[in-house]
């Protein structure tokens, strides 16, 4: 643990311990009620006065929407009395000979949620540490500079993932722009985006893997591929005429180390399924990365893509449906000597040299990938949809330039949305001690020291509290104050 760090685990369990031996007197606690109690009454009467006086020029969605607003200023207000009650506690309760007050009524506003909330607070000096710090922002986590609380972060986050970084800013009514949310997703470590492994790995029967690659514009006037792999357990009818994938797991990237993309999958697969007597299923366009998992997965069965497939053979016949449903038959049944055949009397209908080329490149498309072609209804792949639905929608449907690193992190994100990621917890980085360890660290110390030196005080004004948050209030009352 670093210096810095060191020094703001004590200031916070010295806030801690001011607060307790504050709110521990039943009078505080009564006065806090009634404050919020008459916050409460505020906002009812708001409500019903508004909806009550002017209910002829009112419909249910009218009443849904001032209910809301009423509702996010109470909240709002509930935050700010509660950090105005957290810097009184403090300030009564902390040994003024150490802790001196530098600086009154410093205005903080975040953004939240709930809207705008201003906060006053008072900046401390400890004489012992020659720090300054603000009680408030040390207690509640409040990082340095930040105006946006980190819920909205992640909510901004969250949309910038699903649409551009200037309707991301007008999705949240809030005063922010395209930069700021532009900031936010670069604050984003992607490395920590993995959503966490099943507890218990599963036997089935057959697994799939499927990928295949979106190519994006770099704002330096150049290309890259963002390559996509996804694995799931087979599909299920969800209503008539779709079906979805069972248990879908997304990896993308857009770095050329290969070998350290299919570590990953293969290390989820690993860690998910026990592999033994599972048939993997993998397929793609013949692109050579991704024939490079049939190394990683020894024995697994290598499909070429449907979609791909087709697109060669539509390519190639120039609108010519009788070719084109003669070579699929051909293919169907496996005939590709067949197949060879109507390729090369399809070649002589053309004369024109981009034509015949067209035509040979889509043959040797496919003889390149004979023993992998597989037209029969019982696999199929949809890999170049899942494409467009993780990656293109956002990433190449519309002009725009990329950096390779903005790239790779919006990929990031849109794999971790689409496996089903907590974005709440993106941002949501807590102290590094827990309150549980603050307070078990002060009653070991107690425990030491002579019990007729150190009395437990009794603690008034605990009732209703659970068992566990009354035995650390009376444990921590026990100490002097070391403040």
């Amino acid at each position: 643990m670093n210096g810095k760090q060191a020094y703001k685990n004590k200031i916070k369990q010295r806030i801690r311990n001011c607060l307790i031996r504050c709110f521990s007197n039943r009078g505080k606690l009564m006065e806090l009620k009634f404050q919020i109690e008459n916050l409460v009454k505020e906002v009812v009467e708001n409500v019903l006065c508004s909806i009550f006086t002017n209910l002829k020029n009112y419909d249910f969605s009218q009443i849904i929407s001032k209910t809301q607003e009423q509702t996010n200023k109470l909240g709002v207000n509930l935050v700010k009395l509660a950090c105005k009650e957290i810097e009184r506690g403090f300030d009564e309760q902390r040994d003024k000979h150490r802790v001196v007050v530098k600086n009154k009524g410093k205005t903080r506003s975040i953004l939240s949620e709930l809207g705008e909330i201003k906060l006053q607070r008072t900046l401390y000096f400890d004489k012992n540490l020659s720090k300054c710090f603000f009680a408030v922002d040390e207690l509640l986590h409040l990082e340095k500079y930040s105006r946006i609380d980190k819920n909205l972060q992640s909510k901004l986050v969250n949309a910038a993932t699903l649409t551009s970084f200037g309707k991301a800013s007008e999705l949240i009514d809030r005063k922010v722009t395209r930069q700021t949310v532009h900031n936010l997703v670069k604050k984003v470590n992607v490395k920590e985006l993995e959503v966490p492994p099943s507890q218990k790995t599963k036997q089935i029967e057959d697994l799939y893997i499927e990928a295949d690659e979106d190519h994006i514009h770099l704002n330096n006037s150049k290309s890259a591929e963002v390559k996509l792999i996804y694995v799931h357990e087979g599909t299920r009818k969800v209503c008539s005429g779709r079906t979805e994938l069972i248990n879908p797991k997304y990896f993308v990237t857009t770095s050329d180390d290969v070998d350290k993309f299919w570590s990953d999958v293969a290390y989820y697969i690993q860690t998910n399924y026990a592999t033994r007597n599972t048939t993997i299923h993998l397929s793609g366009d013949g692109a050579a990365w991704i024939k490079y998992g049939i190394g990683v997965f020894p024995g697994c069965r290598y499909h070429l893509d449907k979609f791909h497939i087709h697109k060669s053979i539509t390519n190639a016949c120039y609108g010519n449906k009788k070719w084109q449903a003669k070579i699929i038959s051909a293919l169907k049944e496996k005939d590709f000597s067949k197949a060879a055949f109507l390729y090369k009397e399809h070649y002589k209908t053309h004369e024109k040299k981009s034509e015949r080329k067209n035509i040979v490149n889509s043959w040797l498309y496919l003889q390149n990938n004979l023993k992998s072609i597989d037209l029969s209804k019982q696999y199929s792949c949809a890999a170049e949809g899942h494409v467009s639905h993780v990656l293109s929608a956002r990433m190449s449907s519309r002009p725009m330039g990329w950096s390779l690193h903005g790239a790779e992190r919006i990929a990031k994100l849109r794999a971790y949305h689409f496996n089903g990621g907590d974005f709440s917890k993106i941002f949501d980085k807590s102290a590094d001690f827990s309150m549980d360890e603050c307070f078990s660290t002060n009653y070991n110390y107690m425990q030491t020291m002579s019990s007729s030196y150190y009395k437990p005080a009794k603690v008034v004004g605990i009732d209703g509290l659970s068992d566990r948050i009354a035995k650390i209030l009376r444990s921590t009352t026990a100490l002097k104050s070391h403040f």
